[in-house]
Order: C-alpha cells, then structure tokens, then sequence
C-alpha cells in the first residue's frame, strides 16, 4: 500500500524539478557579420540583470563573430535559473556602442524574441540545456 501511494509522489516530483542538464549550451541566432566578438554575460540574480551591472554576471565569454550564428557551452552551469545577455562587439572595445537614440551594435537576451524587449530576470530565467537567443540591430 505504501510503495503505491509513493509512486506518484516520486513521479510528481520529477516532473516539478528540471532534469541535470550538461551545463548551459547557448546559441546566438542573427548575426549580421564576422567582425569583432559576440560576448555572452550569464546572471544567476535578479539584481545584476535586472540593473544590467556584468560584474555580477557569474560567467561570462567571447566568442569570435561569425556572419549567421555562434555557439558557447558554459559546462559548469548546472544549477539555474540564469539569465542571458549578449551583444555583438563589432569593433571589440567591449562596450556596447549607442548613441542617445539607438543602438550602433547588436544586442539580445533570454526572454527577448523581439527587440522591443525589455525581459526582467523572472522572464528571463531559462534552465540549464539548450538556449537560443536572437541578436537585435537597429540599422
């Protein structure tokens, strides 16, 4: 009787926790060309994203430009959630160029299919595995 009213417990629970990922494997979709560095900032608090401070992010990378998409594994990010955030450094001063009324180079996030998009870290959160993230431009 025990073992058939724990049965469904066990497999409720499973369903509610994300299954262990083999880290963070993100792909950034839309790139417009080869120059400079995509760089990836990976937050695990609210607090960091939503204040867009990098120096809280928990890893970050960069990845050489490729015309159409990239890809980087974060291997050791197992836990989640994160949020991304990413632009396209194309001069590589690494600094996301703008002037006061739009964006010179490319920028995206977790939870942004559009560019209009302004996620906040609850909208953002992804779980470790597969993410993709489109890159926006304003010209």
């Amino acid at each position: 009787m025990t073992r058939t009213l724990l049965a469904p417990a066990f497999a409720l629970m499973a369903l509610a926790t994300p299954a262990a990922a083999d880290g963070l494997n993100v792909t950034v979709d839309g790139i417009r060309n080869a120059k400079g560095n995509i760089v990836i900032l990976v937050f695990d608090d609210a607090r960091g994203f939503d204040s867009l401070d990098v120096w809280s992010a928990i890893d970050y990378v960069q990845v050489p430009s490729r015309k159409g998409s990239v890809s980087h594994e974060f291997a050791d990010l197992n836990e989640g959630p994160y949020a991304v955030l990413l632009f396209h450094d194309e001069n590589k001063d690494e600094d996301l160029n703008m002037t006061a009324t739009k964006l010179l180079e490319g920028l995206g996030s977790t939870g942004a299919p559009n560019p209009q998009d302004e996620p906040d870290f609850t909208a953002a959160s992804v779980w470790p595995g597969d993410v993709r993230v489109r890159i926006h431009y304003d010209q």
